[in-house]
């Protein structure tokens, strides 16, 4: 078979090709590209005898030092790693391109997964039957790559320690035959101090969840995740790197958010102090916390906002990501609406046909307060491959990579003066 190589591909062609392979992730859309408007980028592929698009890669170019460039397609290629002569040849066509234009590195980093383990048995020895969906594919990846030079890029299990984290968790919405789980099933899936407070103990607490395709709802829910910087001294993206997201996937990303009536909350409280005298008193402290919030924050406050974007993938595993939530820990903590909100987006995610929903990532250690949080709704913990390398300028990279530590390093440095 005879291929040409192409970096001039149109976004369209190109887009239609990658949503028609299967399980394939939205990173690898020309989309992301308009989100990670810092970076440069090319659209590339191999086309066969009749022009057709046959594998395809998001090219994001980064700018380095002396006109150097480092090349990242997120996700990986969009190919079938099994047919040995396309994936050398796009190989081929990609290295020489990319020495040509100055890159000292093509970096990619698929989603698949060296191990893919419950919850339950990782963090609490359990034996429970976990579903697999990511470690179907890894010995042929993996293993492709190597073969056309590519270096693994290491088992480091810091959050940041990569481009996109190593260890994410995630919670499958289909059965071992990838049948559609059932609601109720999902949510019985659910440890029971996470199941008792999702659905009716929260409706009729004035609990409200919503979604908004609207970009313009973007400046709520940086409203919201400011409250989570502050409370664990973190710095998150701004509103127009949001705003950009909902923009370049305008059928995929929503705004979800929880927000509580005040009026029906007190409502509730004062018909069950009339239960009894323990009722009563509990209900009294939990009028005065309402008191407080409606005071603060207004009748109909919002608790908890996330981005979420639905599957892009027509067919195989469908991935709806969580990208960004948070959570304002000052309003009413102990009707646990966070719980609710995840529960929400999950059947929403449903309702659109996704496989699995990625909770993002979380520390390797599993001690991090995500890792905490997640593991409520007993999620599968994933390690994925991580990163793999094909050196153009071995030296010129690793004298990139020293820069880079020294910059962060003093960087850190620098806040921790200022603080």
């Amino acid at each position: 078979m005879k291929y040409t190589f192409k970096t001039d591909i149109d976004a369209r062609e190109f887009d239609a090709f990658v949503e028609s392979f299967p399980s394939t992730s939205f990173m690898q859309l020309s989309c992301w590209a308009k989100v990670k408007s810092t970076w440069d980028h090319v659209l590339a592929g191999m086309v066969d005898e009749n022009d057709q698009l046959v594998c395809s890669a998001m090219i994001l170019k980064r700018k380095l030092f002396l006109n150097w460039k480092l090349y990242y397609i997120p996700r990986g290629f969009v190919i079938d790693y099994s047919n040995e002569e396309l994936l050398h040849a796009f190989v081929t066509e990609l290295r020489r391109a990319a020495k040509k234009d100055g890159a000292i590195d093509i970096k990619v980093d698929p989603f698949t997964c060296f191990s893919e383990e419950s919850t339950q048995k990782v963090l609490d020895g359990k034996d429970v039957d976990t579903i697999r969906l990511f470690t179907q594919d890894t010995e042929r990846i993996t293993s492709a790559l190597i073969k056309e030079g590519f270096t693994h890029g290491g088992y480091k299990k810091e959050i940041g320690a990569y481009i996109q984290p190593r260890f994410t968790m995630a919670i499958p919405l289909v059965d071992r035959e990838m049948k559609p789980l059932d609601k109720e099933v999902l949510r019985r899936s659910f440890p029971k101090n996470t199941r008792n407070y999702i659905g009716e103990y929260q409706r009729k607490r004035g609990v409200e969840f919503y979604y908004s395709q609207n970009s313009d709802d973007v400046k709520d829910l940086v409203k919201v995740l400011s409250c989570t910087e502050e409370r664990q001294n973190i710095v998150l993206r701004n509103e127009a790197y949001f705003k950009g997201i909902m923009e370049a996937y305008p059928q995929h990303a929503r705004l979800y958010f929880a927000k509580i009536n005040i009026s029906r909350y007190l409502d509730f409280l004062e018909e069950d102090a009339q239960k009894d005298a323990k009722r009563r008193e509990i209900s009294e402290k939990r009028k005065q916390e309402a008191l407080e919030v409606r005071e603060k924050y207004g009748e109909e406050p919002l608790v908890g906002a996330t981005i979420v974007l639905l599957p892009t993938a027509a067919s195989g595993i469908r991935v709806a990501s969580f990208l960004y939530a948070g959570t304002n820990t000052d309003i009413l903590p102990s009707l646990k609406i966070t719980n609710g909100l995840m529960y929400y987006r999950l059947c929403t995610c449903m309702d659109y046909g996704a496989t699995v929903c990625d909770l993002g990532g979380v520390e390797g250690t599993l001690d991090d307060s995500l890792t905490t949080f997640k593991s409520k709704f007993n999620p599968n913990v994933l390690e994925l491959v991580g990163e793999y390398d094909l050196f153009l300028n071995k030296p010129m990279y690793d004298a990139f990579e020293w820069a880079l530590k020294v910059y962060k390093k003093g960087r850190t440095a620098l806040r921790n003066r200022k603080k």
